[in-house]
């Protein structure tokens, strides 16, 4: 009995340390800014397989999604930012033009900033699972998004709340990735259950993301 109390402990110190290791690789890939896409999309993969399902070593893990999906991830990055700076620079107009912030326009101009908050979570899931060219994954990525509406909620919820205990409390910024990616797996791998094509367990394949 005991050692198997022992035991639960030491797994979860590992998962623990396993978390900050992950977190912090996470950080140091984003740091260039435009290879956030390619380390979110690595940070899922490695924290689903290797840390939810036990599977592969974590470090290579990460730099193996990082590699795989680094052109596509980082394509996707660059036009969310784009959207990002093209609604920035609509709101900045109306702000200088002398709008009254409870007008119909300056609501609007902030409502424009969500769509990527909602899509973020499920297209860098979406890329570190299947393989798609580029109108594909943003493609289906948006009709997850809207298919899962009350997920999408959700996963955008807990996405602002790391970004404001991060603005807040920087410190915590290189502890807390890998722990909100395990938070949103769980509401985005039920989903993708429901996708994943059927792979003969004969041995050839490692379908570790069915268990």
């Amino acid at each position: 009995m005991k050692n198997s109390r022992f035991s639960r402990v030491g797994e979860a110190i590992t998962s623990i340390i396993d978390l900050i290791v992950v977190s912090f690789l996470w950080l140091i890939c984003s740091l260039p800014i435009f290879t956030l896409g390619a380390s979110s999309t690595a940070l899922y993969y490695a924290v689903v397989k290797c840390i939810r399902h036990d599977r592969g070593d974590l470090t290579a893990t990460f730099f193996r999604g990082f590699r795989q999906n680094f052109c596509l991830a980082t394509l996707i990055w660059l036009l969310i930012i784009a959207y990002l700076l093209v609604i920035g620079a609509d709101a900045f107009a109306l702000d200088r033009l002398g709008i009254a912030s409870s007008s119909f326009l300056h609501f609007l101009s902030r409502i424009f900033f969500l769509p990527p908050v909602f899509f973020f979570p499920w297209v860098f899931s979406y890329l570190s699972r299947f393989e798609n060219n580029l109108k594909g994954s943003l493609k289906f990525s948006a009709w997850l998004m809207l298919r899962f509406p009350l997920r999408s909620l959700l996963l955008g919820f807990e996405l602002v709340i790391f970004l404001l205990i991060c603005w807040m409390e920087p410190i915590l910024a290189p502890l807390l990735p890998a722990p909100v990616c395990l938070l949103m797996s769980i509401s985005i791998e039920p989903v993708f259950k429901q996708f994943q094509k059927d792979v003969p367990d004969d041995g050839s394949v490692d379908t570790w993301y069915n268990e």
